[in-house]
């Protein structure tokens, strides 16, 4: 999948590339040379970004929104929606528990 970003990242580099230098054909294979390496490092940098995982403060944003939207969660459904470990998704939560934005109800978070 994330192969299939990069055509239209070139693409697009490409195009950044040319339309500065329109009226001069020579310059072609430099804007193809350029669009290639941009979308090449941008796809590298969105790999090691992804790599990573979700940042912290995206995980409480999260299961905030499960709290406030569903009224209740637990460790498993937060995991399972923000891609990460059950141990990690409970960290999370007893960290809002912690900061008074959220309480423990035998083994589920509430608002």
């Amino acid at each position: 999948m994330t192969r299939l970003v990069f055509l239209p990242l070139a693409l697009a580099g490409f195009g950044l590339f040319f339309a500065p230098l329109w009226f001069q054909f020579q310059s072609l294979p430099l804007a193809l040379l350029g669009g290639i390496l941009g979308a090449w490092l941008f796809y590298a940098w969105a790999r090691r970004l992804l790599a990573r995982g979700p940042a912290p403060w995206a995980l409480e944003r999260l299961a905030l929104r499960l709290l406030y939207r569903r009224g209740s969660t637990d460790p498993a459904e937060l995991a399972r929606l923000g891609g990460i470990p059950e141990p990690q998704a409970r960290e999370v939560l007893d960290g809002l528990v912690r900061r008074g934005l959220a309480q423990k109800e035998r083994g589920r978070y509430r608002r």
